[in-house]
């Protein structure tokens, strides 16, 4: 009479990492064996029954953790979609996102955004550097309180570029955040969530967006 190998630990931790309908032998497939073989067994020595129950709860517990797999594969992809939805309201609308690089792709586009000022400035620095690192412009803004402070560059080639705001407050330097603007023309999903295309800047996580609109 063939016995049947117990399930260890080794074995469940990676039976539970693949889909439910690649178990080598799932719930229905181990009752039907174990009933056969209580119905064939040696009455004068039969099958240890509290082992096989103890199998068969292994394997209860691994297709209970396919099946929490599957769950949340479903609604991590209900979720994407619920957001792809959402973001295609804002097609066509400006937004503003928190990052200081962006990808021009056509001649003689205008960049605009802002820097926060974490305090009072007796001048501020807005400088644009290219993907070499190399400095392509900049601005002196004058001085301003702490808050928001707009900015904008015009003709700016296309390239890669990474925007950084310098806060001069007597003898000292503070980095400022930055946020661009840009008008959304498209919505892509991807491994990492959904992000917005944003005209003549490139693409960015949904999650970046600060604020909607002039």
């Amino acid at each position: 009479m063939t016995g049947i190998n117990p399930v260890n630990n080794t074995s469940v931790a990676n039976t539970s990492n693949s889909a439910s309908g690649s178990l080598q032998v799932n719930q229905d497939q181990f009752l039907k064996l174990f009933i056969t073989q209580l119905e064939n067994q040696d009455p004068t020595s039969p099958q240890d029954t509290n082992q096989m129950l103890t199998q068969l709860s292994q394997i209860s517990s691994v297709e209970s953790l396919n099946s929490i797999d599957g769950r949340i594969s479903g609604l991590t992809s209900s979720l994407q979609q619920s957001q792809m939805l959402g973001a295609a309201q804002l097609l066509g609308q400006s937004v503003q996102v928190s990052t200081n690089r962006l990808i021009v792709n056509d001649a003689d586009s205008a960049v605009t955004g802002e820097a926060q000022l974490p305090v009072a400035a007796s001048d501020v620095l807005i400088r644009v550097y290219d993907n070499a690192g190399t400095e392509v412009a900049s601005r002196s803004l004058g001085a301003y309180s702490a808050g928001v402070v707009p900015f904008e560059f015009e003709d700016i080639k296309p390239g890669e570029y990474t925007i950084t705001a310098t806060v001069v407050n007597g003898g000292n330097a503070y980095a400022a955040g930055v946020s661009l603007t840009g008008k959304v023309s498209g919505v892509e999903t991807t491994g990492q969530g959904v992000y917005l295309r944003l005209a003549n800047m490139g693409a960015y996580p949904l999650s970046s967006v600060a604020s909607v609109g002039d």
